[in-house]
């Protein structure tokens, strides 16, 4: 289900939320307080409960149960809390009549200890006791955890969310202050200069932020980080103008069940309706406790200044690691065999075998990953969920098993994309039993993708079919050590409200867990398609992060997804790039790099670009955690550890790429080594490369080969003044090597 990555966020579109709120029964209370907050800052609690750790203080309004100030005793500073005297409030559900009234609440009681408070709430319709919960916050150092919990429901009615819309605040009189988010790769904005507005909800998960739930505010000697740590949460970031001054706050939506009363968008396409919840749709019980974290900190790397790359660093420490590298210095990329809708296969498996072969020889036998889309059935997105054909168009499982063995000869692992989220009616595994529901009861109908519209999966009721076909995939198939799973990733939480077994995103995310657990007690690791929060840690490669896209607020992007998940993943580029310049500087910023994708007929040239250009120097860089980053108008400068740099100007549309003070790319020019036996010349014109002579190289030994897509051929190469150079011809990679030893056969050895 992959196509141009031009249509990536259409061809994704989930849970789309209605706008308006035609659904929502706001109190009189609330309007009038909605109208009066926009004038009016917070007023000092009458009712004060203090918190206190050995290095800071928290003042709370023992009276609506929200922060009034943060005093940072070892770091001499202090952030506002709630800044606009806007109350917390409760959504729920009515079930006689079918209502879902937002009130704002005030607590009920207040139990507090030296570190921790506990503010119980109960919310009242029309004087009626509906719903009761809890709010406790607890102070650890300079960290607060604030989490929901003792959720009563009374007869009648259920509690969906409670928003608090500001815990946070900052005011541009308070100094140097600034926000910062991170959910589409990155953007800082200084509130000075920052344009009023808030985060908008994202396409498919409201205010959900599925990829980076990290949001900052800071004051020029502090930095508070939030971090929505409960997947089905909201993060809120919002700047507002009051009488001429800028105020910046974050906070959070607490989500108790999925609001069974909303339209969504169900992926069907671009213009077609929204699906809407019925007096017969379940409110999904979410099932994952609710919290949030706001961590406080100084000038962690001691330049100077408490900045948000302190913040990111402070983050980056206690995101998991990566759980495989089998990654990291690979060339990994697809090759769409079939369609249902082609005339022909585009590329069989003696097609693909050509090209893993071809690719093998251009890339100096590199290793490779390969992955196969439409290897089953008539071809890509079709059979699904049965996975028992091989496509017999393009070589069948004879044919299939053929290639993987030989693929071995060429350095290359040949492995699947294949889909346990789309089902067909066509399928010889089709069970209705399987397939999620729609919020207005019927099947889960979904897009037209390659001849025939596909029905959404409803994973926890599919669970154990899907372990029982991971087991059958691996063994008879005979997978290797990886494999992709298109989609897994990507909608992380998918809701299904099949009255009969009700399941959050929370709940279907448990059996996408157990099926990449499943998959790893037969050695095989699961590649997925989009970089998403709730997958670190679990997934080590993704096919793309989401965005970059521009900041709401008028601010300049900056590199805080890749500096937070730098050793938690590798991930490919997204969005539109224009042409190989803009993919570079956008590869080093972000630290996703662009995937090929082969459709029969190989482009060699933009195969053998995208390597040498972009491949070699992410290979060098990737794992290295960013150590400064510095913004000059349109030149920015990231700084790694291991004395590496990466410089970009984005109006000139140039880079330079630096290892141990030696360039190794530039202008379209790659001059790096690969190894300690091998140095990579590329460029897209024909030109003079040179590089210096590797410590401990003989000069009079060192030999050069010209790569082409059947042979190597020997090239000339000069050693003078410590330096190599070697003539390249347009799109035409020379490998130089150490000496004659080392120098790779020409041919790669089949397996018979």
């Amino acid at each position: 289900m992959n196509q141009d990555k031009h249509d990536q966020l259409d061809r994704r579109a989930f849970l789309r939320i209605a706008g308006g709120t035609a659904l929502v029964c706001a109190t009189p209370h609330l309007v009038a307080h909605a109208l009066e907050i926009a004038s009016a800052e917070r007023k000092s609690p009458a009712k004060p409960i203090v918190l206190k750790s050995e290095t800071m203080e928290i003042v709370l309004d023992g009276e609506d149960g929200l922060p009034y100030e943060y005093r940072l005793i070892t770091l001499k500073s202090r952030f506002r809390g709630e800044g606009f005297g806007q109350p917390m409030t409760a959504t729920v559900c009515r079930k006689t009549p079918w209502q879902f009234p937002t009130v704002s609440l005030k607590a009920d009681s207040v139990r507090s200890k030296a570190a921790e408070v506990e503010f119980h709430f109960t919310v009242n319709v029309q004087q009626e006791p509906a719903v009761a919960f809890s709010v406790r916050y607890q102070l650890h150092g300079s960290t607060v955890t604030v989490s929901m919990s003792e959720v009563l429901e009374h007869t009648g009615y259920e509690l969906i969310e409670v928003a608090m819309p500001s815990l946070v605040s900052v005011s541009e009189n308070d100094g140097s202050a600034w926000l910062a988010h991170g959910d589409t790769g990155g953007n800082l904005a200084m509130l000075r200069d920052a344009k009023p507005g808030e985060l908008k909800p994202n396409s498919f998960w409201g205010k959900v932020a599925g990829t980076l739930p990290v949001v900052m505010l800071g004051n020029g000697t502090t930095v508070c980080v939030q971090e929505v740590t409960s997947y089905m949460d909201g993060t809120q970031l919002e700047v507002r103008e009051i009488d001429g001054v800028r105020h910046a706050s974050f906070g959070t939506t607490k989500s108790y069940r999925v609001n069974g009363g909303l339209c969504y968008d169900m992926n069907t396409g671009t213009g077609t309706p929204l699906n809407c919840g019925t007096a017969n749709t379940p409110n999904l019980l979410v099932e994952q406790p609710s919290s949030c974290r706001l961590d406080f900190i100084g000038d962690m790397n001691g330049d100077g200044s408490a900045d948000w790359f302190d913040g990111a660093q402070f983050v980056q420490k206690r995101m998991p690691p990566i759980p495989k590298h089998i990654y990291d210095e690979k060339f990994v990329y697809g090759i769409l065999c079939d369609q249902p809708l082609f005339e022909k296969p585009t590329a069989t498996f003696e097609d693909c075998d050509r090209i893993i072969r071809q690719v093998a020889t251009l890339i100096d036998y590199a290793p490779q990953i390969v992955h196969l889309w439409g290897w089953q059935y008539r071809g890509k997105d079709s059979g699904y969920p049965a996975v028992q054909e091989v496509n017999s168009r393009i070589g069948g499982y004879d044919g299939l098993m053929r290639l993987m063995e030989r693929a071995k000869g060429y350095n290359c692992i040949v492995t699947f994309s294949d889909n346990y989220d789309d089902a067909y009616r066509s399928s010889p595994a089709w069970n209705p039993d399987w397939i999620a529901r729609r919020p207005d009861g019927q099947l889960w109908e979904s897009r037209n993708w390659t001849g025939e519209n596909s029905y959404i999966i409803g994973m926890a009721k599919y669970l154990d079919a899907a372990l029982e076909r991971v087991r059958y995939t691996c063994e008879h198939y005979k997978l290797p050590e990886t494999t992709h799973v298109d989609v897994l990733s990507y909608f992380s939480i998918r809701n299904d409200w099949d009255p009969v077994h009700p399941a959050s995103g929370y709940k279907n995310l448990q059996a996408r867990y157990s099926i990449l657990e499943e998959f790893a007690k037969h050695g095989v690791d699961v590649s997925s398609e989009a970089l998403r929060y709730p997958m670190i840690g679990k997934i080590s490669s993704f096919w793309y992060m989401t965005g970059p896209s521009p900041c709401p607020f008028g601010g300049s992007p900056i590199p805080l997804l890749p500096t937070i998940y730098r050793k938690s993943a590798v991930w490919g580029q997204s969005g539109r790039f224009t042409g190989m310049k803009d993919a570079i500087l956008k590869m080093l910023f972000y630290n996703g790099f662009a995937h090929a994708s082969f459709r029969g007929a190989s482009d060699l040239p933009a195969t053998t670009d995208l390597y040498y250009l972009m491949m070699v120097p992410w290979f060098k860089l990737h794992g290295r955690n960013i150590a400064a980053f510095r913004r000059d108008g349109d030149r920015t400068k990231i700084t790694f550890e291991g004395n590496a740099t990466a410089e970009m100007d984005w109006a000139e549309k140039t880079y330079s790429v630096t290892i141990d003070d030696i360039q190794v790319a530039g202008d379209l020019a790659t001059f790096c080594p690969l190894d300690e036996d091998r140095i990579a010349f590329y460029s897209t014109k024909a030109r003079e490369l040179s590089a210096p002579l590797p410590r401990g190289w003989d000069a009079s030994h060192i030999e050069a080969a010209e790569l082409f897509p059947d042979r190597r051929n020997k090239t000339a190469v000069t050693a003078k003044n410590g330096r190599i150079t070697v003539a390249v011809n347009a799109q035409q990679p020379v490998i130089v090597y150490r000496d004659s030893t080392k120098m790779r056969r020409s041919s790669a050895v089949n397996p018979q």
